[in-house]
């Protein structure tokens, strides 16, 4: 390999990484070694046949025009891998081993290789994975609230069932966790198309099972091979297995077996695995095992970033002062966001007038008003208060009597128990109260209620309330 050719395929390397998303770059194109050159053929050492599989499919265009645009000339790409070399001429590989081959052989060899990418890529692509084709790390916009569950979900993409197994992601309603789940399954199918992937709801294990029990002994067996014969697991809203003996029995032998075999599972939840009552101590204890990482809702950048994202994508010719404004007033999560450029969009579709002020904020307020039944701190606050007969002026007083002391305990444990929101966030709707002032009655409560009956009746008395109040 000669020193001018090493530059220019540094070149290429510095305008690649510009064109491809870092993880595939950092797994596919930077780890590839040009191993032979010459006027006209370039052979490129790549880890794993995997790779080269890759790279064929979806790299190799970009790769040569940028080399032609560096060079003003049309290479032979050829490709090796080292387990190829070493299995098919029985080498050891060295620095001084160079495969030479002629134009036709390159030319055959390169054909039977796209041949076999494209059986592969038929073959996976016909596998029904559930994954939404719209949920993709490219579609998925990054801000402070939600960077290390990106930068964790990206590591994973990058290393199935080698890094943070599993991955837990919990946070609110509506803030993208499926979507993060999701890009990794394609992630994974993109740079793995041999990997077998299945994603489903909780509520989906629960009915499958279900219904493999009523057909008996066959279909539980499929049942078990279907979920425990696969590389990749990914199963949101996993809390509805909470409270389901059956059902938390079945996952936990599947979790173990999948584990057991370097296989990745990926899990999405509404609260951290600590949280999860009436979950089985065993599967929280493996819950949390790999990496626990939570989402927040997005700060004002994030959800002007994503609208003008979506704005693009979608070609809709909006002034950034409509997104500012959505922006700052729907705050709460990205299906608000996204639900209110949606009627927007509609609205200049079906009428063809322009959007003013009034029909800006009407539509904002509608969403708004449509989604009330999301519970907030406010809400629970006021049912709380009507179980205790107070006001909720005194539960964000400074009074400690033990007539508002203990409803304000309860009132910050459902804070955090129900919607998952922060101490701090608590502490700040409950008067200004310090967060270890929150982490204390969250503490107190929860312990009650693993404990003492009485105190477990009245806060599912008041969480039934809520779900018929929301």
């Amino acid at each position: 390999m000669n020193e001018d050719f090493i530059k220019i395929w540094e070149q290429a390397l510095d305008i690649l990484k510009e064109e491809i998303s870092p993880v595939a770059y950092k797994t596919y194109v930077e780890v590839m070694i040009p191993r032979l050159s010459d006027e006209n053929t370039i052979c490129f050492l790549a880890p794993s046949s995997y790779h080269i599989e890759v790279v064929n499919k979806k790299y190799l265009d970009l790769i040569i025009n940028t080399l032609t645009f560096l060079t003003n000339k049309n290479f032979i790409i050829n490709f090796e891998s080292k387990d190829m070399i070493i299995s098919d001429e029985n080498l050891e590989l060295g620095s001084d081993v160079t495969i030479v081959k002629t134009e036709e052989e390159i030319s055959t060899n390169q054909e039977q290789k796209n041949k076999t990418f494209e059986n592969k890529s038929n073959q996976y692509s016909s596998i029904n994975t559930g994954l939404n084709p719209k949920y993709t790390f490219e579609n998925y916009i990054v801000g402070s609230n939600n960077r290390f569950a990106y930068a964790a979900a990206s590591a994973v993409a990058e290393a199935p069932g080698l890094k943070y197994n599993p991955l837990y992601i919990y946070g609110g309603v509506g803030l993208g966790k499926t979507h993060l789940m999701q890009a990794i399954g394609h992630e994974i199918l993109s740079s793995f198309p041999n990997m077998n992937i299945i994603y489903t709801t909780g509520e989906g294990f629960t009915n499958e099972l279900v219904s493999s029990i009523m057909n008996e002994k066959i279909e539980n067996e499929s049942f078990r091979n279907k979920y425990r014969k696969i590389d990749v697991l990914l199963i949101d809203d996993i809390q509805f297995l909470v409270g389901k003996a059956k059902c938390q029995e079945e996952f936990f032998h599947t979790f173990n077996t999948l584990f057991e075999s370097g296989k990745q599972i990926v899990l999405t939840s509404e609260k951290p695995p600590k949280e999860l009552n009436m979950l089985e101590e065993r599967l929280k204890t493996r819950f949390e095992m790999g990496l626990a990482v939570d989402i927040q809702a997005p700060d004002y950048e994030t959800r002007l970033a994503i609208l003008k994202k979506k704005r693009d994508k979608e070609r809709y010719m909006v002034d950034d002062s409509v997104l500012v404004k959505i922006a700052t007033k729907v705050t709460s999560n990205i299906r608000e966001l996204e639900g209110v450029f949606n009627k927007l969009k509609a609205y200049t579709s079906f009428t063809n007038n322009e959007l003013t002020d009034d029909i800006i904020d009407n539509t904002i307020e509608s969403v708004l008003v449509k989604n009330t039944n999301v519970i907030t701190s406010k809400l629970i606050m006021q049912v709380v208060c009507k179980f205790f007969n107070i006001k909720v002026g005194d539960l964000m007083s400074q009074n400690r009597s033990k007539n508002v002391a203990y409803p304000r305990q309860i009132a910050m444990y459902l804070c955090r128990n129900v919607i998952n929101m922060t101490f701090p966030q608590i502490g700040k709707d409950f008067g200004g109260k310090d967060h270890t002032t929150v982490l204390h009655a969250y503490n107190k409560i929860n312990n009650e209620y693993l404990t003492d009956l009485s105190t477990k009746d009245l806060i599912d008395d008041i969480k039934k309330t809520l779900s018929t109040r929301g």
